[in-house]
């Protein structure tokens, strides 16, 4: 994953928060590789999983940064992780 590619989709177009962005698709990987084990990181979903993730942690960085840990994870990254975990090291898994 590459900071471009979170810019992206998360439609930034300034580079001001390119360490930061750096700094949370690292870990962001480690998140989603703690709840899942390993994992192929190429694989489309393990790269949209981070991506919502990080997109999460960017658009809610002022909660983080005080210490508000209320905020939810999104759903969907809930469903991206679940179907990692149980499809991903089946065979013929669909990537």
């Amino acid at each position: 994953m590459q900071v471009n590619e979170i810019k992206e989709y998360l439609r930034i177009d300034h580079d001001e928060d390119n360490k930061m962005l750096e700094s949370l698709i690292t870990r962001a990987k480690i998140y989603v590789k703690n709840g899942v084990g390993e994992i192929d990181e190429s694989n489309e979903l393990f790269k949209m999983a981070v991506t919502v993730l990080v997109g999460h942690w960017y658009d809610n960085r002022e909660l983080a940064r005080i210490g508000n840990a209320s905020y939810p994870i999104p759903h969907s990254f809930e469903a991206i992780i679940q179907q990692l975990r149980y499809c991903y090291k089946e065979v013929g898994a669909i990537e």
